[in-house]
């Protein structure tokens, strides 16, 4: 039986990836310069980078094909997006190092890439070692914009609300593997997963805010 629930809330978080990834290439092309490495571009990106994934979860979910060598493929896809906003948040911090920046992108996105190909397809198992390593790059993520924020050093987004974003998005990807395996019944057979779907909503609506709201310092 489909899980209704999950497939729902897995159209909404497309749509959510969709308006996000947009609007910041939008911005990104509104630029007087613009380069690959600037962080609207590389955050626009990975963003869509996500929906492929979620995209191959409702295939699953619909039993339209099984647990296979493209769900490994489809983690890879979101360790890539990862390694993207790394990549924007090293444009911060290391504005005039550009290529050390695209070889740090690069390689991480290949070893990670071999390491999921090559894990067996255990979707519990994945979703663990996926959440392990996106940690750390949304740590600096928080990081970053609370840095940005708290030093009125950005003044076309708001830091602080990025950073609660981020956050939201990092409980959601601890407690997914266990509510995947909560409450599983024949209506709900991915469990409580839907749920996790409803946090990084939450997640990524606070983050569009943030992304189109001026900090309050601006007028202050």
């Amino acid at each position: 039986m489909f899980d209704v629930f999950y497939i729902l809330t897995a159209f909404f978080k497309i749509l959510c990836y969709s308006i996000i990834g947009i609007y910041l290439l939008k911005q990104w092309i509104r630029l007087e310069k613009k380069y690959a490495s600037d962080l609207p571009f590389l955050m626009g990106i990975a963003v869509l980078f996500l929906i492929p994934g979620t995209i191959i979860d409702i295939t699953v979910m619909t039993n339209s094909i099984g647990p296979c060598l493209l769900y490994n493929f489809r983690y890879s896809l979101d360790l890539i997006g990862s390694q993207l906003i790394f990549g924007a948040i090293l444009s911060v911090w290391m504005s005039g190092k550009v290529k050390l920046r695209y070889s740090i992108v690069i390689s991480t996105s290949i070893l990670f890439t071999i390491i999921f190909l090559l894990m067996p397809t255990d979707i519990l198992l994945l979703d663990i070692t996926s959440a392990m390593i996106t940690l750390p790059t949304l740590l600096s993520l928080i990081i970053t914009f609370m840095f940005t924020y708290f030093t009125k050093r950005l003044t076309n987004v708001h830091g602080l609300l990025i950073s609660i974003a981020t956050l939201t998005v990092i409980a959601a990807s601890i407690i997914r593997p266990f509510l995947k395996i909560t409450a599983v019944s024949p209506i709900m057979p991915y469990g409580l997963s839907w749920i996790t779907n409803l946090i990084l909503i939450s997640g990524w609506l606070i983050m569009y805010y943030g992304l189109i709201s001026k900090p309050g310092y601006i007028n202050a």
